[in-house]
């Protein structure tokens, strides 16, 4: 029922930012899709281009997010099982090639420790602590880059309608310049079109980019959580058993 829930969300989220550059049509009338889009484009000229760019961009990431960001690959439980056997066993040698075989989030915490007491069979925890910590840092400020091209693409967003909104009153000032005896509301129309089309757009893509992103921050903040304590876990029972084995 939760992977239920979940997929239905996911689903929501991406229809939401798929439909984006609609959500900027004013008209009540059902029309054709295809039909709406285009007038959109074509209004919003190339401003709005972009915007669908960007949105079309965006969303590859939040799918992107959705298969990457979980914590089953960021530290696999046959990974975490197979490190604290090895752990129970103090064997950090063994423990060490497995974290080099393995290559995950995970693996490159642990495996640092792993190296160091190998090197060093009398280290101290806080010094093995300060290895895994800063190999943690390492992995969590990744993660932390991979989520921030979506904040990126919600800052830029509304600053490409705002560069449509002034394209637009340009082309209708423009107008008013050339001729103010006898303006063609056409000419007016078109410029005024462009500048809310592209205004709403750019907002429509940066609020549900901001949603999005604040989600993804606060899956970030799990998953590294959940990583320290795995992490954690195994350093405590790697030195717990190497410690005893070194006691005469």
């Amino acid at each position: 029922m939760t992977s239920t829930y979940l997929s239905a969300r996911h689903t929501l989220c991406l229809g939401l930012l798929f439909c984006l550059p609609v959500f900027a049509q004013e008209e009540t009338a059902v029309t054709d899709p295809k039909i709406e889009l285009q007038a959109l484009l074509r209004e919003g000229g190339t401003p709005m281009m972009l915007l669908m760019l960007l949105s079309v961009f965006a969303t590859f990431m939040v799918v992107y997010y959705f298969l990457t960001l979980r914590i089953n690959l960021l530290m696999p439980r046959a990974f975490h099982m197979e490190a604290a056997e090895l752990a129970s066993r103090g064997d950090s040698l063994a423990l060490s090639a497995v974290c080099a075989e393995s290559g995950c989030a995970g693996a490159r915490i642990v495996g640092s420790a792993a190296r160091m007491l190998s090197e060093n069979p009398n280290a101290d925890f806080q010094s093995l602590r300060d290895a895994l910590e800063d190999e943690g840092s390492r992995q969590a400020a990744a993660l932390w880059q991979r989520i921030h091209y979506l904040l990126d693409c919600a800052v830029v967003a509304p600053m490409l309608g705002l560069l449509g909104t002034v394209l637009g009153m340009m082309e209708s000032f423009h107008g008013l310049a050339e001729d103010f005896g006898s303006v063609k509301p056409a000419v007016l129309a078109s410029g005024v079109s462009q500048a809310l089309v592209t205004t709403a757009g750019g907002m429509c893509v940066g609020i549900v980019g901001m949603v999005l992103y604040a989600y993804f921050r606060g899956r970030v903040t799990s998953l590294i959580a959940q990583l320290e304590e795995r992490c954690n876990l195994v350093l405590q029972r790697l030195y717990a058993t190497t410690h005893r084995q070194q006691k005469p």
